[in-house]
């Protein structure tokens, strides 16, 4: 026990300094993560750039040389034949969009109008499809069209918890934010570098699901890379996120995004920390409750976050230690970012943002959700999955 506490006395001190070292030299730190990023584009291009040298190669053995060197041949005959391989599985496997509920726009038209009227200001990105999710998030997902992660196509990925705990203004400052994020007036190297831990996780995902032997290189190299992009680029992401706040108060009351910003914070604390962790255990007493989870939050969601007061909102959320893998900034943090001391709530009686955006289309993906939730729980009851990911974000089945 004590030498379990030193070490993680010692793991947290070290990182503290690198944490130090980045908001010291954000340059140098930034520049590193390009390097790396740069990495995963190279190790892209590795396999085509060998197939087209050894194709040279052997042209050259065979035809511009008296004598044939047969060994040489037979070295450049493999590598072609391997790197010819890999390049052909990497060309037809194609990277799929986010898994989630597609909702047309004659399902959830008010959102398509704000979607459209954060396009108008922001000018991108172009928004190719949007979906409903089972977790806590609104975000956008870029999947790339071919094997090189350069153009893509954008999902935006809206949480169904995340509209039924926010009210419709909300809502839509969120999406504000995050359109401007991706819009990269401001920022478009660390969005650059925020979006690409996405696109490799897309990647390891996709070939750690393929059994051939080509795929074992490219399964090995992602699965490492992407974790290690993930971690390394933390601090990256975390700029990203106060960038994106930014964006949302060019347009909006500062109070109004302070206030979203707590509420937000809020909701992710009371999911992470009080309504899963329920929800789990009345699931293991197999109790009703259990059964249907998103028609339960909706009816707690509001009761729970009306009797949160400044007291508790301090003790909560405002001295919490955020976790060194946590990609979103504390709320201290974010509310320091935009010059705030103290969280703003108010209470909250009207509709939520499921109600207003969802409108009829509402009871039917509580109900598909509560559904897909239990047939997914009944696979992985003796297991220690986490609840919140019992649907992949990415999925090639």
């Amino acid at each position: 026990m004590g030498i379990n506490s030193t070490l993680n006395e010692k793991l947290s001190k070290s990182r503290a300094r690198i944490n130090q070292l980045i908001v010291r030299n954000p340059r140098t730190y930034i520049s590193f993560l390009c390097l790396l990023a740069f990495t995963g584009y190279a190790f892209v291009l590795l396999f085509p750039m060998l197939v087209i040298t050894s194709i040279s190669s052997i042209f050259t053995i065979l035809f511009e040389n008296d004598v044939i060197d047969g060994l040489h041949f037979l070295i450049w005959f493999a590598i072609l034949l391997i790197s010819g391989l890999i390049s052909y599985r990497m060309i037809a496997t194609r990277p799929v969009p986010a898994v989630g509920f597609t909702m047309p726009e004659s399902k959830i038209p008010k959102v398509y109008e704000v979607v459209q009227r954060m396009q108008t200001h922001f000018k991108r990105p172009k928004i190719d499809r949007i979906i409903i999710s089972a977790d806590y998030e609104l975000n956008i997902v870029k999947t790339p069209k071919w094997m090189l992660p350069v153009w893509s196509s954008n999902t935006l990925v809206i949480g169904l918890p995340m509209l039924i705990c926010l009210t419709p203004h909300q809502f839509e400052h969120m999406v504000a934010r995050r359109m401007g994020q991706f819009s990269k007036q401001h920022n478009m190297i660390t969005n650059w570098l925020y979006q690409l831990n996405n696109i490799w996780k897309q990647y390891s995902y996709i070939y750690g699901k393929q059994k051939s032997l080509e795929s074992s290189l490219l399964k090995m190299f992602f699965m490492t890379f992407s974790a290690v992009y993930e971690r390394l680029s933390v601090a990256a992401a975390r700029m990203d996120e106060f960038n994106a706040d930014d964006y949302a108060m060019q347009i909006y009351f500062h109070e109004d995004i302070c206030e979203m910003i707590t509420t937000d914070a809020l909701c992710r604390w009371y999911l992470e920390k009080r309504f899963w962790p329920a929800i789990d255990k009345a699931y293991n007493e197999d109790t009703k409750d259990s059964h249907q989870p998103y028609r339960k939050l909706t009816a707690v969601i509001r009761e729970n976050l009306n009797k949160v007061n400044k007291p508790m909102l301090n003790n909560l959320l405002m001295d919490e230690t955020i976790e060194y893998k946590n990609r979103y900034p504390s709320l201290r943090q974010r509310l320091d970012k935009i010059g705030y001391t103290e969280p703003l709530m108010k209470r909250y009686s009207g509709e939520s943002a499921a109600d207003f955006y969802l409108g009829a289309s509402l009871n039917g993906a509580l109900n598909l959700m509560d559904k897909l939730w239990c047939k997914n729980n009944k696979k992985i009851s003796d297991s220690k999955v986490s609840r919140k990911k019992w649907i992949p974000i990415f999925n090639n089945n």
